[in-house]
């Protein structure tokens, strides 16, 4: 045990990790293209399918790095005595609070163990899709990218959703109401905008910006059953849970709580959309400040056991890609080469440096645009 806790904390083998991760990506991404040039004209649902099938096949590795390689924990509350009809067996809106910087990780380990991991999508900023890997997958599985421009991105949330109707399969679609992660600067200025709007302040929450909840609401209720309002926290006075704590194997437990809401519970209207959304988050609120003070959430644990299908897969990455890698490096150093074991090294720095940056992006990525609201939000906002 104390030569795996030691791996884990070899450079060397982050380096390999994130040269699988980032190959199997490339990989994946070409299966991707292909299918959208030469499948999709002729069958969109099989190309959604693809495009599912080598997501799945790419993040699932994140998984597990959370699951396997740090022991990670989940445990999931639901009031919902009819969960397991509901939890990955349909499609809906996943309205989630953005407190930490892996909360997004946990919440794709739940879809994974849900088995709605390749069709998860989300609201996010349009620059992302840029981002290699990473950008190219949230491209072909048809992320929602928005452009901080209202009337824009209104046109683009309205047109998107409109063609997710006929998506084949169950999916979840990620909206985080608040706009930016969670930090004591951000809430401070928050609070000073709920104060002025004359609306309820929240203690752990920023106020939500409810444009994104609205257009959600009127461009699902035909094919998208149920909102679920989910909160994520970790134990009470453990140590603030981070992606480079996972890449070096440091277990996290997630405690994360999951109420099904039917979207017909949800108005229509405007104004009564905008006082929903916020009743919403003061609900969230006090859930959070639940878990605060008793180191659990309300209402009972789900098991939902993790799989090993994401163990499997890393295997299959892992041989396919380190294998061959070894072999070639064995070769390299063999032959005494000064300038080719130079560029090894300058490789493995620069996948390092590549992953590193995609997880910065993916973090700005996190807090932005979901929501969306341009300027300042009207007092029923």
């Amino acid at each position: 045990m104390g030569l795996v806790s030691a791996l884990k904390q070899f450079v060397v083998v982050h380096i390999l990790i994130a040269y699988v991760f980032i190959v199997s990506g490339i990989i994946c991404n070409i299966f991707q293209a292909a299918g959208y040039l030469l499948l999709r004209p002729i069958s969109l649902t099989a190309y959604r399918k693809l495009a599912a099938f080598f997501t799945n096949m790419h993040w699932s590795q994140v998984v597990f790095l959370n699951e396997w390689w740090a022991g990670s924990e989940v445990t999931v509350y639901s009031s919902d005595e009819q969960w397991q009809e509901h939890f990955g067996k349909e499609k809906a809106v996943i309205v989630m609070n953005h407190h930490y910087e892996v909360d997004f990780l946990h919440g794709w380990t739940l879809c994974e163990r849900l088995q709605v991991l390749g069709t998860s999508r989300a609201l996010i900023k349009e620059s992302v899709k840029y981002l290699p890997v990473v950008g190219w997958t949230m491209f072909f599985i048809e992320f929602l990218f928005l452009k901080r421009d209202y009337e824009e991105d209104k046109r683009t949330i309205v047109k998107q959703l409109k063609e997710l109707q006929n998506y084949p399969d169950n999916f979840w679609l990620l909206l985080f109401c608040e706009g930016t992660r969670f930090t004591a600067e951000k809430h401070e200025k928050s609070m000073e905008v709920a104060r002025k709007k004359g609306v309820p302040e929240l203690k752990h929450h920023l106020l939500p910006r409810t444009r994104g909840f609205l257009l959600c609401a009127q461009g699902i209720r035909e094919y998208i059953p149920a909102f679920y309002d989910v909160e994520i926290h970790f134990p009470n006075g453990s140590a603030e849970p981070t992606l480079m704590g996972l890449l070096k194997g440091e277990a996290q437990h997630a405690h994360i709580y999951v109420r099904r809401i039917p979207t017909e519970e949800v108005p229509e209207d405007e104004d009564a959309c905008a006082e929903y959304c916020h009743e919403l988050y003061r609900i969230k609120d006090r859930n959070f400040e639940y878990f605060e003070q008793n180191g659990r959430f309300p209402d009972k644990v789900r098991e939902i056991p993790r799989r090993p299908y994401t163990l499997i897969i890393i295997i299959f990455w892992s041989v396919l890609l380190v294998v061959p890698l070894i072999k070639y490096l064995v070769g390299v150093v063999m032959s005494g080469s000064t300038l080719m074991i130079a560029g090894v090294i300058m490789g493995g720095v620069l996948v390092s440096l590549l992953l590193q940056k995609m997880m910065e992006v993916t973090q700005i990525s996190k807090g932005s645009s979901y929501g969306h609201t341009k300027g300042n939000d009207k007092k029923k906002e």
